[in-house]
């Protein structure tokens, strides 16, 4: 490290070379808060808004540079600008993105391969956060199984400011050539217009969907802008102690804010007015090192050692924590567990950043020759970044071919079962059928069972990909997915039964075996799905459009069943711990049974009851992962025995299908049986074990229908 230090220019020499001491400092802070929050999210919950920080610093550097250009030459050449930025941060963000794909592939446990490629496929196009919106991932919360490259969603954010952010300037710009008005004025009215729209949809939006608000790049962009319109202000003009002061309260806001918020925080929001506010005053009022001035702080060398790398820190850091959290598998609960994470991660941090900053970044973006041609650097960028991509995609098909072969001989051995001849003794013992058909060791550990084709092999690819797909259609409403199926009996009779499947994503995970069921029987069977709606739930004061879609779609379907004179039987199946609605449950099942319907419910299976070192519930492959070798592995007594559901059906004198002989036998859940590991989360049954329940339903359901 002081080979680092003598290497550095003296302070008075950065100082004329532009370099704001405070503006490092800031970053210095902001890269600190950032990995102080990773490495200990209990001690320091709210560390994640050092992003913001970051924005608004880049938002006053970015436009105020745009701006003096302007001044000075009377235009913007934004070919040469984003080729500036191209070089300053594309080339140590690939090399990461590029290590990271091999530790995807070399390291990383095969659960999270798929992810994790699909993620650097998606930061080197920039387009991680749009990426992990779609899929509603919380960052906050640390249930989601993490990716290596999960912070690039605020790098996909920034460099999405920096394609557009020229574009608007130049255009007001030009707007106000042609109106031969004040240039300067019109561009921070467009400006402060842009700010006022970005801000008042974060707040809409955070409160609507704060998972898809925290990513998406509309609910950050009034962050840079207010660093750009501070960049837009006179310098200010204050007393020495009211700077001080102001300077103190606005670091100590930031520092308030990144201990006092947390994961339960609505941000970004107005909340994130608190620290972003306070960064601008900072910038506003500029560098000091007189007196009191907090900004002395920022003049310590190894402040501004940590400030000039901090990208490159921000690059590695949280790489080296899910690489280490997945090879050492320490207990975060454990005495100490997060200082000792610390004090790996740390030193390799810094000494990676270093070196990524001498070998790659400050080569590449001195260098001089074609490297200064935009289109030398643009093509360069698309090459490499291509490349990254295309491995990430080979990878990702290979995978995809591999679990698509899995599927192929399992759905193949159970067909086989169906059939019957030479394939059904062996076929039996798949799946639910080691059960069924009392099979040895239903619940061994067999060189068979595989944690990564259950990760994949999720239920859903029945209605999307499988046998499902002519007969389903799918619709997004809000952010719940929708589902209605209709499968006519291959040879329907005066006499064929009109079964209805009603309830949540937990009626789709068992929809595929009972389709087999009614096939077999000659029923004319329906679905209708609506995910994480309780079906009964009724409107409520303060519903979101989730919740008031939910009760609206139960409400009318009941309404439409009841009065359907083809519907015979209705099958209820719901994720009952998700909700406590005995009450209107007992009123809307009477509704159907009064309406003259046999009404069915099918008894919940459990949650997976086990859960991490850190306290959250484990998924199928993860606790098969986590039980190590043995047979029967990830075993647990159901959490929740007692099911309202079943007990409103009880009292209603209604038939009951109950899936706890099957999933628990002898009071003991398991994750695996006949082969095949049950779980593809932590509620949610595999594909190929769901289907493997169709001779468990053939038996139990069936006489009920017919």
């Amino acid at each position: 490290m002081p080979s680092i230090a003598r290497e550095r220019a003296p302070e008075s020499e950065r100082t004329r070379r532009g370099i704001r001491l405070d503006i490092q400092g800031l970053r210095a802070l902001a890269v600190a808060l950032v990995v102080g929050y990773h490495l200990f999210p209990e001690r320091l919950s709210g560390g994640y808004l050092g992003v913001d920080v970051f924005f608004v610093i880049s938002g006053y550097l970015i436009i105020g540079h745009l701006l003096r250009e302007l001044d000075r030459t009377g235009r913007i050449r934004i070919a040469r600008f984003w080729a500036r930025r191209v070089r300053r941060l594309i080339p140590a963000a690939l090399l990461v993105l590029l290590v990271c794909a091999v530790l995807a592939v070399a390291v990383m446990p095969a659960i999270v391969r798929v992810q994790n490629l699909g993620d650097i496929g998606f930061a080197a196009g920039y387009l991680l956060n749009w990426h992990l919106a779609a899929g509603a991932v919380d960052y906050l919360d640390a249930a989601n199984p993490p990716s290596l490259v999960q912070h690039y969603w605020s790098l996909s954010v920034e460099e999405q400011f920096y394609l557009v952010t020229p574009l608007l300037i130049a255009g007001a710009a030009l707007l106000a050539a042609r109106l031969r008005g004040d240039r300067r004025r019109l561009i921070a009215t467009v400006l402060a217009a842009a700010f006022a729209a970005s801000l008042i949809h974060s707040i809409a939006l955070t409160a609507a969907s704060p998972q898809e608000a925290y990513f998406v790049t509309t609910t950050r962009v009034w962050e840079f802008l207010l660093g750009g319109l501070v960049a837009m202000l006179p310098a200010a003009r204050l007393p020495g102690a009211a700077k001080h002061a102001l300077s103190l309260a606005a670091l100590l806001a930031i520092l308030a804010a990144a201990y006092g918020f947390d994961a339960a925080t609505a941000f970004p929001g107005w909340i994130a007015l608190i620290p972003v506010a306070a960064t601008g005053a900072l910038l506003w009022v500029g560098d000091s090192a007189t007196g009191l001035a907090p900004q002395r702080l920022a003049h310590a060398r190894p402040v501004q050692f940590v400030g000039d790398a901090s990208y490159a820190i921000y690059l590695w850091h949280w790489p080296l924590i899910v690489v280490l959290d997945a090879t050492l598998g320490a207990d975060p609960a454990a005495p100490l567990a997060h200082w000792r994470l610390a004090l790996i991660v740390l030193p390799a941090t810094l000494l990676l950043a270093w070196a990524t900053r001498r070998f790659v970044e400050e080569p590449v973006r001195r260098a001089r020759g074609p490297l200064e041609r935009p289109p030398v650097v643009f093509g360069g960028m698309a090459v490499a970044a291509g490349l990254v991509i295309a491995l990430c995609a080979a990878q990702i098909l290979a995978a995809e071919a591999d679990t698509d072969r899995r599927r192929a001989e399992i759905q193949a051995l159970l067909d086989g079962d169906a059939l019957g001849g030479a394939a059904a003794g062996e076929a039996r013992c798949v799946g639910a059928g080691a059960l069924v058909a009392d099979c040895a060791a239903p619940h061994a550990r067999t060189p068979a069972v595989d944690p990564a084709f259950a990760e994949a092999d999720k239920p859903w690819y029945w209605f999307t990909d499988g046998d499902g797909r002519a007969y389903c259609t799918e619709t997004t409403v809000g952010t719940w997915t929708e589902r209605s199926c209709d499968v006519p009996a291959a040879d329907p009779g005066p006499d064929a039964p009109g079964v209805v499947v009603l309830g949540d994503s937990h009626a789709e995970h068992v929809f595929a075996p009972i389709q087999r069921v009614a096939a077999e029987q000659g029923w004319d069977l329906r679905l209708e799905s609506r995910a994480s709606c309780g079906l009964f739930a009724r409107p409520a004061a303060g519903d979101d459009a989730n919740a008031a879609r939910c009760a609206e779609w139960g409400e009318r379907l009941r309404g439409e069943i009841a009065a359907d004179p083809e519907v015979d039987t209705v099958l209820v199946s719901l994720r009952t711990e998700l909700y406590d609605l005995p009450a209107e449950a007992a009123e809307g099942l009477a509704e159907l049974r009064d309406a003259g319907k046999r009404v069915v419910v099918i008894r919940d299976v459990p949650v997976v009851g086990v859960r991490g070192p850190d306290g959250a519930p484990l998924t199928g492959p993860e606790c098969v992962l986590a039980s190590g070798q043995g047979d029967d592995p990830c075993t647990w007594t159901n959490p929740w025995p007692e099911d309202w559901l079943i007990e409103t059906a009880v009292a209603l004198g209604l038939d009951i299908v109950d899936t706890y002989g099957i999933m628990c036998p002898e009071e003991t859940c398991h994750m695996v049986t006949g082969d095949l590991v049950m779980y593809t989360d932590d509620n949610h049954l595999t594909g190929m074990f769901s289907l493997s329940l169709a001779p468990w339903f053939a038996k139990t359901l069936a006489p009920i229908v017919d």
